[in-house]
């Protein structure tokens, strides 16, 4: 017998040394605090090697600081065996405990020397231990010590240790603690000691498998059946979301081929304006050198012609100037009257005959009285030649002061015609210039106005627009064809997709035939076997079984004729031997002739075996049935795939252009209306301009006529200034001769009136002498004022002489040359209006060359400037944009077109969009899609797609997935592993199950030994049993596997999307593993179900008339006495289970219960406890204040303090 003999302190938890035997029941007695529970601990650290389990409360201090304070603090424990004793000795290493193993009974000396010194050093401890004896190395881990202890090691050195040889030896230590602690006592602790006792290894059923099955079946299911649920009106949504997603892919695939086209047409634009970008640049060049050499020629034939036509306008304008000094001249000579002067000045000679005549005739008169007339002719002569003398004096002082002045004036006039001329001059060349500004102005008018009228013709973007609308034109053509084109493709399709459908129904008919062949043969061979089967059940107290036993050789007689179902096999016939006669009911047969046809129960059951595998093999080819088909199927469809996708494809493609074409009407439309917005926008800019022009040139003319007014009324002003400045010199010269005249007037008319005077006396003296002498007076009055007036004329002709001789001088040589200026000037206007004429000519030829060069210009810029502009939007795009995939960038080839970059940019951005919007719309549409599965989906869908070739993959697989009709082989795979999930819980179960039936007689023994090794005492019967789980994943389980044990055949042809997928069985199946799934959902932490599961245990316990009635815990039974009293009972019959699973192997041991503060058991228990224990081989130890009962135990140790250290000392040792 093995068992912990004795345990030893040295220099250990204040004990310097104590020797403890523990080889029977043991007392510790003593007050409180003397150190009863650390004797106590270290005895259960012999066993559980837990620092942490020991009952240390917190703030006490550890295991290793209490326990092995000092170097030299040890603990050995001896332990018993059949051979000898061993010692296992604890010491401190770096701080902690360790344990080592000497294979001898223990020594005092090993550790404490000659001089009563306890040793530290391991080196001079081993030196005290004899060398033959086997010491072990230094073990650390309190595991490893465990292990040892109780046989759990597979190093042999080992062995030799072993109390025990278990790897289940856990729940020992672990009731031997918790009877120390009195840990509470409840059935789960219960029910894991018993199954870990039982023979079998308890292998927990793996819930995360289950979880994963039943979750994925769930998930698989829903998503399996979803493709099978229909709308009230016959729909598939699933499929019809899925065929909706291909649709999309296929319309994204036929984009891409639309981007790929466009893209290689972008190519060929972009080499195409590379290529002609530097000839237009060329081209431009040139143009710009011609346009400049044409405006230098325009310049230089300004230059040249300005240069003449100033030439010729000085000499116009000298001739004008000369003109207008004539047209002055006569004008002043108008002013004063010249033609009277002229006139009188005719007359002069006329005039003085008269004078003569006049005079003859007066002297006639005065004849024949001579005397008186020479007398007073004397006398008036005297008179006269005094007034004569006077007057001249007067004319003399008059003519000095009127040459004065006309010399002032001749100044004065020469002045205002060099000012009048050189006004006139300036006034004529600058309405010369003017009159070639205005005709040029007006020229430019008429030109700007021509311009104007003819922007109602002007279309200056006819070309682009009319490209427009032959664009929009083949638009309506391609719609046309891509109409009948849809129209054809989709009958192809319709063709072929009718033509598949048929051989898809022939293959489903042919399978649907040979299904129902098969399972007549199966119905006819299960029909057999059960006609065997109910042969073979009457077998016992059949007419066979009797003849067999008691008619040998029946076989060839009665059993030639007798029938087998009816009478052979039958029973209560009661059959008895009659040996009088071998007839048959008195009638006797030869039956040489007739073949034994009855079978053997083994010939019977030989064919069941035979038609049982007939069965099986046509169970198997009935399960192949649906693979065949969905193969055959799998494979029509990929045959019909094979013309059917570039079709579907083709009418994708068609279907996205006949899209587009509303698109691309619209934005040619508004492309057309861009254009002629843009051409009236040109035109308006451009009328603007013109109007500008013609405004501006309207505005010049009427400048040019207003500055010619105001330049002339100028020059009249500035002549008529001139003219007045000159009129009121000359005026004031007038006044002053005038002022001079009037004062010589009045002075000559004071003298005259003296001379009058006077001569009036003469005329009248001479009147009346000639009256006396009979002269006709008034006849002689008459001729004297005649010749008065005569000699007046005569005087005036001389003061206007000056004026007279000046016109005919100015007649002379300046009127004469009138006609010869007016022809010069007129020849002059001549070569200058031809010299214009040919300015003109020239310059307009130079003009519209230039015209025609800027507008090739123009055309040429445009032509660069949008290729360039393509080119860089062409740049931006690869560049900036990032419009195109990588694998455009790098494709090189290209497709001849006749559109430019910009249009086919924005063909690019416009297919990019639509492509995006597409992307976009698939999204949504997989979204939606994906919905209806989970991110590990039976399908192996991909639910978390990421980038958009995630989102095209999924539309090609879903593609492929109806192509091939995948959902059939999914529905086949599904429902079949579904079964094997079924079979496998029914399997993990059952044996689940079968373990479950052990641990009742598990608890039957324990319940047995109860009552056969009971004690008297207040504890009447502990009962212990199994009640239902009342765990609800363990009840499903069970549920499960019940069910599937009763429905094992239909199970085996179980189809979960069946026809109408709603048979009982189905529903039921479903039904079970979705509430798993939900069950397991619920206890998402919960990994295992085992054993414990299975069931409940309860206990019952009876402490006098006290019953506990049946709880799943044990607590407050009664006292507390009476608690712990049952607690360990209870942990005691459990240690002893454990006993006994590993005494069957390696032999019978005692192990200790150490049971603090034992004062709480009453008295007249402890004595049955220990009883209770020891008839179990345990031995309990145990302490309390003051020792009862002593006599009960076999030692009895009194602790007591000294100081701080503790003495044990055996009070008493009891030898039986």
């Amino acid at each position: 017998m093995k068992y912990l003999n004795k345990i030893i302190f040295i220099n250990s938890a204040n004990i310097p040394y104590a020797e403890i035997s523990v080889d029977g029941n043991v007392h510790f007695t003593g007050t409180q605090g003397v150190g009863k529970s650390t004797v106590l601990r270290a005895l259960l650290f012999f066993y559980n090697a837990d620092k942490h389990r020991l009952g240390i409360q917190q703030g006490q201090k550890s295991f290793d600081e209490f326990y092995f304070r000092q170097s030299n603090s040890h603990i050995l424990y001896e332990v018993m065996r059949d051979n000898g004793a061993y010692t296992i000795l604890v010491s401190r290493y770096q701080g902690r405990a360790s344990w080592r193993f000497i294979d001898a009974p223990y020594q005092r000396e090993w550790l404490i020397d000659e001089d009563r010194q306890v040793l530290s050093d391991w080196v001079k401890i081993r030196e005290r231990i004899d060398k033959n004896v086997v010491v072990s190395a230094r073990i650390d881990s309190g595991v490893m010590f465990k292990d040892i202890i109780f046989g759990n090691t597979h190093d042999h050195k080992y062995t030799r240790y072993a109390l025990v040889q278990s790897s289940h030896y856990q729940n020992i230590p672990r009731s031997i603690q918790n009877v120390f602690l009195n840990t509470k006592l409840d059935a789960d602790f219960v029910k894991n000691t018993i199954i870990q006792s039982m023979a079998d290894e308890d292998l927990p059923i793996d819930l995360q498998t289950y979880r994963r099955l039943v979750t994925d079946f769930e998930r698989e299911y829903d998503e399996i059946d979803c493709w099978f649920r229909q709308t009230r009106d016959g729909n598939y949504p699933v499929r019809q979301q899925a065929l909706k997603i291909a649709e999309q892919g296929r319309k994204i695939v036929a984009l891409d081929q639309q981007l790929q086209d466009i893209w290689r047409m972008l190519n060929y634009a972009v080499a195409e304006s590379e290529q002609q970008i530097p000839l237009l640049e060329a081209d431009a060049t040139d143009i710009k050198t011609n346009i400049e050499k044409e405006r230098q020629r325009e310049k230089e034939l300004t230059s040249e012609y300005d240069k003449e036509k100033d030439s010729l306008n000085q000499k116009l304008g000298a001739k004008k100037s000369k003109l207008n000094e004539i047209a002055q001249a006569r004008k002043d000579f108008g002013a004063i009257g010249i033609e009277d002067k002229l006139n009188l000045s005719s007359r002069e000679d006329s005039i003085k005959q008269e004078v003569a005549d006049k005079q003859m005739l007066l002297d006639d008169l005065l004849k024949t009285h001579a005397s008186i007339e020479e007398k007073y002719n004397i006398a008036r002569g005297k008179l006269e030649i005094a007034r004569q003398a006077f007057e001249n004096t007067q004319k003399d002082a008059y003519y000095k002061k009127q040459a004065a002045l006309q010399i002032e004036r001749k100044r004065l006039e020469d002045e205002r015609t060099k000012g009048r001329n050189q006004l006139i001059e300036a006034f004529n060349s600058w309405r010369h210039e003017s009159d070639e500004r205005l005709e040029i102005l007006q020229k430019e008018q008429h030109r700007a106005e021509s311009a104007l009228k003819e922007l109602r013709q002007w279309h200056p973007m006819a070309d682009e627009i009319k490209q427009v609308i032959d664009q929009l034109q083949q638009l309506d053509v391609t719609a046309k064809e891509n109409v009948a084109q849809q129209t054809a493709v989709k009958s192809q399709i319709s063709q072929i997709t009718a033509e598949y459908e048929m051989r898809e129904a022939e293959l489903k008919q042919m399978s649907l035939r040979e299904q129902e062949r098969l399972e007549r043969s199966r119905t006819q061979y299960r029909e057999q076997i059960a006609k065997i089967d109910d042969l073979l059940t009457h077998l016992d107290g059949s007419l066979y079984q009797w003849l067999c036993e008691n008619a040998e050789g029946w076989e060839d007689t009665i059993g030639k004729i007798v029938d087998e179902e009816r009478i052979l096999y039958a029973q209560g016939l009661e059959p008895q031997l009659d040996v009088t006669s071998d007839s048959l009911f008195g009638i006797k047969l030869n039956l040489v002739n007739i073949d034994s046809v009855h079978r053997t129960p083994d010939e019977y059951r030989a064919e069941k075996k035979t038609l049982e595998e007939q069965v099986l093999q046509m169970n198997r080819q009935l399960a192949q049935l649906p693979v065949t088909l969905q193969e055959e199927i799998s494979k029509l469809g990929k045959k019909y795939a094979t013309h059917l996708n570039p079709l579907r494809q083709q009418a994708t493609l068609l279907k996205v252009e006949e899209d587009q074409i509303p698109v691309k009407r619209q934005n040619l439309q508004n492309q057309q209306h861009k254009l002629e917005m843009e051409e009236q926008e040109v035109i308006a800019k451009e009328k603007e301009i013109r109007e500008r022009t013609f405004n501006e040139a309207l505005l010049k003319v009427q400048a040019e006529k207003e500055a010619r007014e105001q330049k002339e009324a100028k020059n009249k002003k500035e002549l008529k200034d001139l003219d007045s400045v000159f009129n009121k010199s000359s005026k004031a010269l007038d006044d002053e001769l005038r002022v001079f005249k009037e004062s010589q007037a009045s002075e000559t008319y004071a003298r005259n009136q003296e001379f009058a005077l006077q001569k009036a006396q003469l005329d009248k003296q001479q009147k009346a002498e000639f009256a006396g002498e009979g002269v006709d007076v008034n006849l002689l009055e008459q001729y004297r004022k005649a010749l008065e007036g005569l000699k007046a004329l005569l005087t005036r002709i001389e003061n206007e002489r000056s004026v007279v001789i000046r016109y005919r001088d100015a007649e002379q040589n300046l009127f004469a040359k009138e006609p010869e200026i007016k022809k010069t000037i007129k020849v002059i206007e001549q070569q200058l209006a031809m010299m214009r004429q040919r300015f003109e000519d020239k310059k307009d030829r130079i003009e519209k060359k230039r015209h025609e060069l800027e507008e090739r210009q123009k055309a040429v810029l445009k032509n660069l400037t949008h290729r360039q502009d393509g080119l860089k939007q062409y740049h931006q795009v690869v560049e900036n944009e990032h419009l195109v995939p990588d694998t455009y960038l790098s494709d090189d080839k290209s497709i001849t077109t006749h559109l430019d970059c910009q249009q086919l940019l924005t063909q690019l951005r416009g297919t990019v969009n639509q492509k995006r919007e597409s992307i976009d719309k698939l999204k949504d549409m997989v979204v939606n899609f994906n919905r209806n599965f989970k991110p590990q989906n039976a399908f192996h869908f991909n639910t978390m797609p990421v980038t958009d070739n995630d989102y095209l993959q999924i539309a090609v697989d879903l593609q492929d997935f109806m192509d091939n009709n995948k959902i059939e082989e999914f529905r086949r795979r599904t429902s079949e592993h579904y079964k094997d999930i079924l079979g496998r819980i029914s399997t993990e179960i059952g044996a689940l199950m079968k373990r479950r039936s052990d641990v009742d007689g598990v608890i039957l023994d324990i319940n047995r030994d109860f009552v056969e090794k009971n004690f008297a005492g207040v504890i009447r019967s502990i009962e212990l049993r199994a009640n239902e789980s009342s765990d609800k994943l363990m009840q499903l389980l069970m549920s499960i596997h019940d069910y599937t044990v009763e429905n094992e055949f239909s199970i085996g042809e179980l189809n979960l999307f069946s026809g109408d997928n709603r048979d009982e069985v189905n529903r039921k199946v479903v039904d079970y593993l979705k509430s798993l799934s939900h069950q397991l959902q619920n206890e998402p932490n919960r990994p295992t179900v085992s054993l414990s599961d299975a069931f409940r245990l309860q206990f019952r316990v009876k402490e006098n008339d006290n019953d506990t009635n049946w709880v799943e815990r044990i607590n407050n039974v009664g006292s507390d006495g009476t608690d712990i009293l049952v607690k360990a009972m209870v942990n005691i019959m459990l240690i002893n289970v454990f006993k006994k699973k590993v005494a069957k192997k390696s032999g019978d041991f005692i192990v200790h219960c150490m049971m603090d503060e034992i004062g709480r058991l009453h008295p007249n228990n402890i004595k049955g406890i220990l009883q209770f224990a020891n008839s179990r081989n345990i031995y309990l130890i145990n302490s309390s204040p003051t020792s009862y009962n002593p006599y009960d135990y076999r030692y009895t140790y009194m602790l007591s303090k000294h100081g701080v250290k503790t003495r044990v000392e055996k009070l008493l040792k009891r030898t039986n």
